[in-house]
């Protein structure tokens, strides 16, 4: 193989440790045939025609991520696994040629829903954590209403405390699920976007 190319295909390869082996052997064998046929002889030209290593990888991986639900739609997956279809679909866009219009304002959109799902985690998380807090303070200031005489005032904040954590404890599993929920919607609108986006197969190179 041309060492030129054999050095692209090498740093492409470990761009793509993500790819799972048997879909990584498919694109890695048709980006080395499409080098060879095209007697690329330059890194330049090679990296004019495909882009750098690590943009073509970052395309690929957003085209995997934009592909493979189409055929795995009942497949749960989690807010993690959500999160990271998000950000790697956004780098693939923010490889995409930049003279595509569409791309520029995707990423203008991507950018504006991670600010407002990054403001809705903040949010969420202040709420539950103040109730807790706010439990657990009352809780101590309590003790020393209780053992002050005042045992009365110290049972109620006592109560108070405790329905302040409880409700904290309860909503924290609540919003979870809707985290994730919002999480995999998100991850679905990114997948939209990114499917207008590739009009050019970089995954399902066969296609």
């Amino acid at each position: 193989m041309n060492r030129i190319i054999d050095n692209y295909i090498l740093q492409l390869k470990q761009y793509l440790i993500d790819l799972p082996n048997s879909d990584l052997k498919d694109v890695v064998q048709f980006y080395q045939e499409f080098l060879l046929d095209g007697n690329y002889h330059n890194e330049a030209d090679i990296i004019t025609e495909l882009g750098t290593p690590k943009q073509l990888a970052r395309k690929i991986m957003a085209d995997y991520s934009v592909s493979v639900p189409e055929k795995e739609e009942t497949q749960k997956t989690s807010s993690k696994s959500s999160l990271k279809t998000i950000w790697v679909i956004l780098l693939g866009v923010l490889a995409a040629p930049i003279g595509i219009p569409l791309a520029l304002a995707a990423v203008v959109v991507m950018v504006a829903v991670l600010i407002a799902l990054a403001a809705v985690f903040i949010a969420l998380a202040i709420v539950i954590t103040s109730l807790f807090v706010s439990g657990v303070f009352i809780l101590v200031r309590s003790f020393g209403l209780l053992f002050g005489g005042n045992w009365a005032s110290g049972f109620f904040y006592v109560g108070g405390s405790m329905v302040l954590t409880c409700v904290s404890l309860l909503l924290f599993p609540i919003i979870m699920k809707f985290i994730r929920f919002l999480t995999a919607e998100c991850a679905a609108f990114f997948q939209h976007i990114g499917r207008r986006i590739f009009k050019q197969r970089y995954y399902k190179v066969n296609a």
